[in-house]
């Protein structure tokens, strides 16, 4: 491993670098998103329980019980919901609500977003770096071409060994960082989707109760 890296010359250690980043980036987001798995089903049927019962102690507590960005984005509904029912407001409560949890969901859902953006750019830098080392690679070798007077297969070789083990290497840090990036934007949508769901639970109860 060594040899390669001294074989592909500064491009190797630029390479290195952004596959620690990587690295760093994928085993940070894994963290995050098993911190982020929760019961969704679960969460939606007990909030429409507990709501439909008009106890949004229980649904709070549920909320905390559960856990994840579904359930922090409904706390933020039934909690504003509590407010306005114990204030004795009625109109527009469910608008009201949805606004609030609205405004919150962004911020829920840029806590799994954070750091993806880095896995996106090794995934376009690191085939560009190698490509690099093997522009520089191939002008290496045609220097010594130029330095013997001819062909030699010594006087090459140490060239041709960069522009291909840097391309090499370019490609190996970038396809990992590339599927990642995609199987957590894949992720973040799922959570999008069930933010939503809970959401729409919470405001279908509300709508309900106060067409009632």
């Amino acid at each position: 491993m060594l040899q390669y890296l001294l074989d592909g010359g500064m491009m190797m250690t630029v390479l290195l670098g952004l596959s620690v980043l990587a690295v760093g980036v994928i085993l940070d987001r894994l963290r995050a998103f098993r911190a982020a798995e929760a019961d969704v089903e679960g969460l939606c049927a007990g909030l429409r329980d507990a709501l439909s019962d008009g106890a949004c102690e229980r649904a709070v507590a549920v909320c905390r019980e559960t856990g994840g960005p579904a359930a922090a984005v409904a706390l933020v509904g039934v909690s504003h919901y509590q407010k306005l029912t114990e204030a004795g407001k009625t109109g527009q409560v469910s608008e009201l609500v949805s606004r609030a949890m609205i405004d919150y969901a962004p911020r829920v859902l840029e806590m799994l977003e954070k750091r993806l953006n880095y896995l996106a750019m090794v995934g376009s830098v690191a085939p560009l770096v190698g490509m690099t080392g093997t522009v520089v690679g191939m002008i290496t070798s045609f220097d010594s071409m130029a330095a013997v007077g001819g062909l030699d297969g010594g006087a090459v070789a140490s060239g041709i060994s960069m522009a291909l083990v840097t391309t090499a290497a370019g490609l190996i840090v970038a396809i990992p960082a590339v599927i990642f990036h995609n199987v957590f934007s894949r992720r973040v949508e799922r959570v999008s989707l069930d933010v939503e769901e809970a959401a729409n639970t919470i405001l279908n109860v509300i709508d309900f109760e106060h067409a009632a």
